[in-house]
């Protein structure tokens, strides 16, 4: 699978859906061509998306990262419950198309997420994101 058809077969999962924090951001595609051979890990994140050697890049599990997104309670109303099952469904395309799929985050308070993992053929491709977190 190519960049343009990872991209086809994830906008319709992200499109128009807002990563709900302190402020809404959108989802943005990300692809790192000719990364084959490198390890998926903090410190290959950091080199890709250009932050200073030694910033600290933190990880989590993709389940852990949409966890208050897909949540539901007994007062949610229809419009919050298909919102939920939209996060399901863009985590459950995310770990079918992609390999090793994790979180990675860097900076402080208004912080880059990187939702990525590798294609079959080593490239490491994904989303983008910002949460704001205090």
């Amino acid at each position: 699978m190519n960049q343009e058809q990872l991209e086809q077969e994830l906008k319709p999962f992200y499109d128009g859906l807002m990563m709900r924090s302190e402020t809404d951001s959108p989802f943005e595609f990300y692809y790192f061509e000719n990364t084959q051979g490198l390890p998926l890990n903090a410190d290959t994140v950091a080199k890709l998306t250009g932050k200073s050697s030694g910033s600290e890049i933190k990880t989590e599990p993709l389940d852990y990262f949409f966890r208050n997104m897909v949540r539901l309670y007994p007062e949610d109303n229809e419009m919050r419950k298909q919102e939920a099952e939209r996060y399901k469904q863009l985590q459950e395309r995310l770990q079918a198309l992609l390999r090793h799929v994790q979180v990675y985050k860097a900076d402080e308070i208004s912080i880059t997420a990187y939702l990525l993992g590798q294609l079959p053929n080593g490239d490491i491709a994904g989303l983008r994101t910002v949460v704001v977190e205090t």
